[in-house]
């Protein structure tokens, strides 16, 4: 396969180019990025800060490619909506934790029937945003910078394509808080917190930050026969019924839902697969990020 690279840190491009060169399946080359010469390709990946990802999908979709494009979409549901109706069936959007093991574990339970009838779903997040890169200053970051569509609210988009795979898109936003509550010198918001509600009555809680000096991050989904809680940071899948408690171990190390991901792209430019989120699924999680941002205001 020829696979050739483009970044705005060229010695980073070449970089990953000479440590490809070992695979023999592989042709690896490092090339200089221009955003209006992109034919000759099966398929093309966008991972540039969030606010170029619908700029930069756009030509790569002209050229008649299958792209993938580092989640979210975009920053806005309507900045999204066009590329989606003009480009059916060509978008995969990169939501990894669609392939992370102990998160497929959770929702084969759920969708399986052993909570129930949903009633409640609770997901969070919290990391502390100087922690992330440390060998680079946080403040440069695109999470940091607001002309880079920074802010936990859409870096952590992750949690809620999560309540989309649970519950479906229709769910409507109640309450909400977007925030710049610490102490980090940055232009977007560090903390929110928000209330969502399906039409059927499920209840979904959504807690984001950037200020957490220690790492947090769940899922847990209440039914009318169990409650199964995924927890990061214990490593641990928990089912609680009236039975009491069984414990999982999930121990799985993230950085596998990424080679994952990778393989069901190349699988779809083949037709041996489907995206985890394709174009409309992508734009349900962010038609609840506008929503957030409209009650809060």
């Amino acid at each position: 396969a020829r696979v050739e690279l483009a970044d705005p840190d060229w010695d980073r491009a070449a970089a990953v180019a000479k440590s490809a060169a070992g695979d023999e399946r592989l042709a690896v080359t490092a090339v200089a990025f221009d955003v209006d010469r992109m034919d000759g390709y099966d398929g093309i990946v966008v991972a540039s800060p969030t606010s170029e990802h619908a700029r930069q999908a756009e030509p790569a979709l002209a050229t008649g490619a299958r792209v993938l494009v580092e989640k979210p979409l975009a920053t806005t549901a309507a900045d999204a909506e066009g590329l989606v109706a003009r480009y059916p069936g060509r978008l995969m959007v990169g939501f990894n934790l669609r392939c992370h093991e102990p998160i497929a574990r959770l929702m084969a339970l759920v969708h399986g029937g052993r909570v129930g009838r949903i009633t409640a779903v609770r997901a969070w997040f919290g990391s502390y945003l100087p922690d992330w890169r440390p060998d680079t200053d946080y403040r440069l970051s695109y999470s940091a910078r607001a002309e880079l569509g920074g802010g936990v609210l859409l870096d952590a988009v992750h949690e809620l394509d999560l309540l989309v795979w649970l519950l479906g898109p229709e769910l409507e936003t109640v309450g909400a808080v977007v925030a710049r509550l610490g102490d980090l010198d940055v232009d977007v918001e560090d903390t929110v917190a928000a209330v969502l509600r399906h039409r059927d009555g499920a209840v979904a809680t959504l807690d984001l930050d950037y200020l957490a000096r220690k790492y947090r991050r769940g899922l847990e989904v209440t039914g009318t026969d169990a409650t199964v809680r995924l927890d990061w940071a214990r490593r641990v899948l928990e089912i609680e019924d009236g039975s009491g408690l069984t414990t999982e171990a999930a121990d799985t190390v993230v950085a596998e839902s990424y080679q994952r991901q990778s393989d069901v792209f190349l699988a779809w430019l083949d037709d041996r697969a489907k995206p985890p989120v394709d174009g409309p699924t992508a734009l349900a999680s962010l038609r609840l990020v506008d929503g957030i941002r409209r009650l809060a205001k």
